[in-house]
């Protein structure tokens, strides 16, 4: 895994040799086994080596072809070996043993084809000397990032945002569709992100440079699956289960390919234990990694320890104390653009954790999407079932019911969820799914904001109903799972585990996302996703007698962190002094909301935990923009946090 970065000019001018220099410093955690450039008038590629396959051979930026082509690139191809024997029977030669070289003779061979023919994760981009193309693409479901931003002088593109800022053509303006996308969700959408002017290329797509112009194409997309299901005669459960069961150990087998320590996160959920028992079918000696906090709710070691006492792992786990504001602020800095995700926190620790014995790890992600795992699908179930009654019985009991439930600081907790799915019931399912998922609305964002980023006729949901409808014909369950896999798993979930791994320059692998295993998943009849109530349920009858039965049964809890207590805690005076100082350009902080959010939380009134840290975290992440220009290597990034192993 490696950081990437480059710039190629439209203006006869040379390429910025010195913003690529300090940018490869910048991202000096995503490859600290070294550093490598190309540059000519032009162009100038940058590299930053995280050293996983042919540690001695594969160094970059790489030519092929007698230097005809270059690339720099960053991630794995996990079906390199087969494509390295196709391009040998074709007559291309290699010098080393490396991916990347084959990702070369590959474009050679065929072109921006050869993108299709890819089984891994991957951002990369290619110039061709000859006919002085730029070919810059992306894995199929967004593993790995890749952002750029274009003018009429050039373009540039990195892995992070932190090394595009500082390129003096960066506009450090806040984008008032990206802060709507982030206020009403805790994350923007693709291809947006929270500044104007800097995008991301979204999965599935790649873009050519030539001749000053821009193309941006998509060569895979999930929708063409999801709506050509798989007829049901096809599909009886216990022939899917059987190939099922074979395409998730072939990707797992796939994604244990490596030259260096490689080990799993394990929280004690279905996805992770699953991962990790057909790891153990292939490694002798298996190391796995738990995190959990002081605050009961919020940890699940003693699953993961059980887990990794039914496999005979090589487990390590550690407990997390509540942590100070200035060590969230250079979270949020690692994570490029605000993350509302409380996940950060846990995610960054045990990555930490497992770079002191390995280099890589394999992740449960992607279950959730691709199996039906949230309790948001059980949600919009019910929600047909709960609009059969009276409106007026709604509004006249339950509202006032659930509303006078007492706050309860447990993750999660039951009356969080009862209150979030009453106040969206009676809309349509598809806003309804929507809103299951939403922190603030338009009328709160827009008094919220010293920005007019409510005005007009933008809305985030647009984003949600372009996709819906694009598997319009699919049945709901395939419907919103699809619109999550393109929303809050590419740019919420892999983002978070990307900068938090890469933070500690970890590799982290999704063996539930191999493209392929998604496809066959989403084409599955949803009752074998979601089973009455059950979700995943094709994936806990596959591992019903491999896994205790506690890990198979249990309820879905999540990754959060305890957030919302520390506020009321060790992070109460610090928050208070935050707000109170009124020091931001974005967010007017005199704002009767937020007053109100915080009084009521602090008071222990109601549980606005996850408000206010998506508010929180922007603001932190705004200080942290005024300052783009330090480099912060990794010893000033949270390392001896409070906390303890076991």
């Amino acid at each position: 895994m490696c950081g990437i970065l480059g710039e190629i000019t439209f203006d006869g001018a040379h390429a910025n040799r010195e913003w690529v220099r300090r940018a490869c410093g910048i991202m000096a955690h995503r490859g600290p086994d070294g550093n490598g450039f190309y540059d000519t008038e032009e162009i100038v590629l940058g590299h930053r080596r995280l050293a996983i396959i042919d540690v001695d051979g594969g160094s970059q930026p790489m030519s092929y072809a007698n230097q005809r082509y270059w690339i720099t690139f960053n991630g794995e191809i996990y079906n390199y070996r087969e494509l390295k024997s196709e391009l040998s029977g074709l007559g291309y030669e290699f010098s080393t043993a490396s991916d990347t070289e084959v990702i070369l003779a590959a474009f050679a061979a065929w072109g921006s084809d050869s993108v299709t023919r890819l089984n891994g994760i991957f951002a990369f981009a290619i110039w061709d000397t000859l006919k002085h193309i730029l070919f810059l693409a992306r894995d199929h479901l967004g593993v790995k990032p890749l952002l750029y931003q274009h003018d009429h002088t050039g373009l540039r593109f990195a892995s992070e945002l932190k090394a595009l800022l500082l390129h003096p053509r960066i506009d450090h303006s806040i984008s008032e569709e990206g802060l709507q996308d982030y206020l009403s969700l805790g994350y923007t959408l693709s291809p947006k992100t929270i500044l104007k002017n800097v995008y991301k290329l979204p999965p599935g797509h790649y873009l050519l440079v030539c001749d000053e112009q821009i193309t941006e194409r998509s060569y895979w997309d999930l929708s063409a699956y999801v709506n050509n299901p798989f007829p049901n005669n096809h599909t009886v459960l216990n022939s899917a289960i059987e190939r099922f069961d074979d395409a998730l150990h072939t990707a797992v087998h796939q994604q244990m390919i490596s030259d260096v320590p490689l080990g799993a996160f394990l929280s004690g959920g279905i996805d992770s234990s699953s991962i990790v028992f057909y790891a153990t079918q292939h490694a002798s000696s298996f190391k796995t990694f738990s995190i959990g906090f002081e605050e009961e709710s919020f940890s699940e070691l003693d699953y993961a320890d059980r887990v990794a006492r039914h496999l005979r792992t090589d487990h390590h786990s550690m407990i997390v104390r509540p942590i100070s504001l200035d060590d969230l602020s250079k979270l949020v800095w690692l994570y490029d653009e605000p993350l509302g995700d409380t996940s950060m926190i846990p995610t960054y620790f045990v990555s930490k954790m497992a770079r002191e014995h390995v280099t890589v790890v394999l992740s449960g992600d992607g279950g959730d999407e691709a199996l039906a795992g949230y309790d948001t699908y059980v949600a919009d179930r019910l929600q047909s079932i709960y609009t059969k009654m009276p409106r007026w019985l709604h509004n006249r009991f339950v509202l006032p019911f659930i509303s006078d439930l007492p706050s309860d600081y447990r993750k999660v907790s039951l009356n969080f969820k009862l209150k979030q799915f009453v106040d969206k019931a009676y809309t349509d399912p598809r806003a309804a799914h929507f809103g299951w998922r939403t922190m603030f609305d338009r009328s709160a964002i827009q008094a919220l904001t010293h920005i007019s980023c409510a005005a007009g006729d933008f809305s985030t949901f647009d984003r949600y109903h372009q996709f819906y409808s694009e598997v319009e014909n699919a049945d709901l369950l395939s419907q919103a799972q699809y619109v999550d896999i393109k929303t809050w798993l590419s740019d919420d979930i892999l983002t978070k585990v990307d900068r938090a791994s890469m933070a500690c320059s970890v590799e982290a692998r999704v063996p539930f996302l191999d493209h392929a295993l998604v496809e066959f998943c989403l084409q599955l009849p949803s009752q074998h996703r979601l089973h009455g109530w059950q979700g995943k349920y094709i994936l806990k009858r596959t591992m019903r007698d491999r896994l205790p039965r506690a890990i198979t049964h249990r309820q879905k809890r999540g990754f959060n962190s305890p957030i919302s207590l520390w506020m009321r805690g060790l992070l109460q005076q610090d928050i208070a002094a935050l707000l109170d100082d009124g020091s931001s350009s974005i967010v007017d902080l005199r704002s009767p909301i937020i007053k109100n959010l915080w009084k009521e939380h602090a008071q222990g009134y109601i549980d606005h935990g996850f408000k206010l840290w998506t508010l929180l975290a922007l603001l932190l992440w705004e200080k942290n923009n005024h300052h783009a220009h330090r480099l912060i290597d990794n010893s000033d990034l949270p390392g001896q946090w409070p906390g303890r192993g076991q």
